[in-house]
């Protein structure tokens, strides 16, 4: 199941809400404070400098996710193939 979710593209750990916590829910809240403190602070044009860098940052954020994941899960697979070689080794004939 899992395996098909991958395949298919349906499984994007950086587009879940399951790792949803009271902290991320605090600093997106304070992130839309300060957006609109901003907002009323700055000319338009220096706030879509601030929405762009914004924007930006999020797309790092999303880029470090994937790269994250991506060696995560290779590490993982290599575990098990180390393991399953281990066990192939280790095991008594009969």
């Amino acid at each position: 199941m899992m395996m098909e979710a991958i395949f298919d593209g349906d499984f994007r750990p950086d587009e879940t809400e399951a790792w949803e916590s009271q902290i991320r829910w605090d600093l997106g809240k304070e992130i839309r404070s300060l957006q609109e403190d901003l907002k009323a602070r700055l000319d338009l044009e220096d706030y879509l400098m601030v929405e762009q860098l914004l924007e930006q940052s999020s797309l790092l954020s999303r880029e470090e996710c994937k790269a994250a994941f991506c060696n995560g899960f290779a590490a993982g697979l290599l575990l098990v193939q180390e393991a399953h070689s281990l066990g192939e080794k280790l095991s008594i004939p009969q």
